[in-house]
């Protein structure tokens, strides 16, 4: 194979690549296993070997071992005397559980039964005690990681064998920490559970694919496995149905020695096709069984009957219409920064409207500005002609399946009425090996010098980033370690919210208690504006005012979600002068796990978090003691709110001046 303009003191890089690259991937598995049990186990799941509340598919197991398909526990028989049991005003605390499928006074699991069938319920069945759905997850998520630095370390060696070890052992470190696991695994239950099974099988076929695009007698066992995995991904989430366009890829050639009709040997084509077709849609059989059982219908999940906060027969669960909302979501919203730790907080509320009959998002990060690691899957379109990689054909065909599977599961998720970060773990890990192989292109063909040093930096940048973003998220979410773990969120926070002392974020012209000197607008009776806000999106606190007529006002408090309290009377007010108006909010200083208040009580540290004050012309005229999210001093605004339309866009009296008020 002509290796081109390739260094060809990198074309052999011996025994000494490999070494590197196993002890890299023994080191990150190692620490893979236990960072992934000790996520699973520090929030909202601890480990425990007892049937837990929600924990859906320990009683899909149970069921199974007692030879039925249904729940054992028998659902409130009160919701058969409904008139419309599937209606969530009149279902309301009714069910035992959320997200079940409720037929014909039995309780069903619509998500996947993979997981019991392949580990849960042998699990029952060995042990006599049941195996945690976080645990399992973490399991999943663990052969997921190992067989997909497996296929990395394949096509690394395969198609770019002139790479330095520490090269693909790099890469390794972003397929174990980059593909979302971890932010999944912070609450581990039944939707991350069919999420890591369907990642782990999905991974496997993919190895398997990517082995049976090289000729030889082992071609068919690798048909027959990369089917039958993905038989089992598709038995654990049915969403990758249109994604077994994957397996197409080891039949492109013959496609295209068709298309330029090109004599073709049919008999060992369909002997192949027949390897992996079988066990697939043996697989695909079980499951449309297992719906006929269940439902009368093969092709009904349960999705139709789930008790779930929405109608199901009459809510629109998916819509080509959700599609743009999703694609921001998913691919463009930017993180917010913070100044305090963990230094990123949740995206802006959209600027747009969500369509009608969407529900909303959960922690969602936009793909490309996030984690910037992702973009070097775009160096597959260059690479797509370039004839130095060894074998360069097979790599096309693999990527062109990896970029199918993505893609079409992206169809899937985006057609969705809501978005949940967990559903990166259906996209990222094999867009994570095609990124991978971007890198490998990039290294095996850039020519030494500066060149070859930007592209590095780069890479190397973008992958450190990526991970540290997939660790801080896996932190931040839903605030799950910080509540489940306050004493260890505490020294990790103080730890690293030094880092904001040495930027000055505490100084004094940037934290505490605000003084405005102001006048108020003449002409907004009945009206409401912002005056102060702290913090982001949905977590943001709000001082507004309400004209109430030409003569008073009235100054307000809202903590979002949670409400707060408004001055009652209205103060008599002269709109024609100037005031001096003081602002004393928990959300004004650093949040309580920041050494700035090391050196204070914990009685004067709760005094100046909890308390709000409002004083008018040297007068108190609301106080309290309230809950306030934190705030970067970045994050407080006067008399403008970017959060939100909440009480007004804007204040459009006159701020004259703003201050501090030292800190006592």
């Amino acid at each position: 194979m002509d290796q081109g303009t390739i260094d060809p003191a990198r074309r052999n890089p011996g025994r000494s690549a490999h070494f590197v690259e196993y002890t890299l991937a023994s080191v990150i598995l190692a620490v893979s296993a236990w960072l992934y049990f000790w996520t699973a186990t520090s929030g909202a799941s601890p480990f425990t070997s007892k049937l837990q509340p929600d924990d859906m598919y320990n009683r899909l197991s149970d069921a199974f071992l007692a030879g039925q398909l249904s729940f054992l526990e028998a659902p409130n028989p009160k919701l058969a005397d409904l008139d419309d049991p599937y209606d969530p005003a009149q279902n309301a605390g009714m069910s035992h559980f959320h997200d079940v499928t409720y037929y014909k006074g039995k309780y069903y699991l619509y998500f996947g039964a993979a997981p019991a069938v392949v580990l849960l319920a042998p699990w029952k069945a060995l042990t006599g005690s049941y195996l945690g759905e976080n645990i399992a997850s973490a399991i999943f998520v663990w052969i997921g990681v190992a067989i997909s630095m497996a296929l990395v370390l394949v096509l690394r060696r395969r198609h770019f064998p002139a790479l330095n070890g520490w090269v693909g052992g790099l890469c390794l470190v972003g397929v174990a920490f980059a593909n979302f696991a971890l932010p999944m695994l912070r609450r581990p239950v039944f939707y991350e559970l069919a999420i890591s099974s369907a990642f782990a099988f999905a991974m496997a076929s993919l190895l398997c694919v990517a082995l049976a695009l090289e000729p030889g007698g082992r071609r068919r066992a690798w048909l027959f496995l990369s089917g039958l995995f993905y038989g089992l991904t598709l038995a654990s989430r049915p969403s990758y149905l249109f994604g077994a366009v994957v397996l197409a890829a080891p039949f492109i050639p013959v496609w295209q020695a068709y298309r330029a009709k090109l004599p073709v040997d049919w008999k060992p084509v369909v002997q192949d096709a027949k390897a992996a077709a079988v066990p697939l849609f043996a697989l695909i059989a079980l499951i449309l069984l297992y719906n006929g059982l269940r439902f009368g219908n093969p092709l009904e999940f349960g999705t139709s009957y789930m008790l779930a906060g929405l109608h199901p027969q009459r809510d629109a669960l998916v819509s080509v219409g959700f599609m743009p909302t999703n694609v921001w979501f998913y691919l463009l919203a930017p993180a917010q920064l913070s100044a305090y730790f963990p230094f990123v907080q949740v995206i802006h509320i959209p600027w747009f409207t969500l369509p009608t009959g969407y529900i909303g998002e959960e922690d969602m990060f936009g793909i490309l500005p996030n984690m910037p690691f992702f973009w070097a899957a775009l160096l597959a379109i260059p690479m797509w002609r370039d004839l130095r990689i060894e074998r360069s054909t097979g790599l096309r065909y693999f990527v062109s399946g990896a970029l199918g599977l993505v893609a079409l599961n992206a169809l899937v998720l985006f057609r969705i009425n809501g978005a949940s970060n967990r559903y990166f773990v259906d996209l990222l890990p094999t867009l994570l090996v095609v990124a991978c192989i971007g890198v490998f292109w990039l290294e095996q063909t850039s020519e030494p010098g500066w060149k070859r040093l930007l592209a590095r930096i780069l890479w190397i940048g973008a992958l450190v980033v990526t991970v540290a973003f997939n660790v801080i998220v896996s932190i931040l979410h839903n605030e799950l370690y910080r509540i489940s773990n306050p004493a260890s969120y505490d020294r990790m926070a103080r730890t690293f919210n030094h880092a904001s002392e040495w930027m000055g974020t505490t100084s004094a012209d940037k934290i505490g208690p605000l003084r405005l000197r102001l006048k108020f607008p003449t002409d907004k009776a009945g009206t409401l504006e912002p005056l102060v806000v702290t913090g982001l999106s949905f977590r943001a606190d709000f001082i507004y005012l309400y004209y109430t007529d030409q003569y008073s006002i009235q100054v307000g408090f809202e903590h979002t979600s949670y409400g707060g309290d408004i001055t009652k009377p209205p103060i008599d007010i002269d709109y024609g002068a100037e005031h001096t108006l003081e602002v004393y909010m928990g959300s004004l200083y650093p949040p309580f796990e920041h050494p700035y208040f090391e050196r204070m009580s914990p009685t004067e540290v709760t005094r100046l978090k909890r308390t709000l004050r409002i004083v008018l012309d040297g007068q108190e005229v609301l106080a309290g003691n309230y809950d306030f999210y934190d705030s970067s001093p970045g994050d407080v605004t006067v008399g403008r709110n970017s959060v939100s339309d909440a009480f007004g866009r804007r204040f459009t009296g006159q701020i004259i001046n703003v201050s501090r008020i030292p800190v006592k």
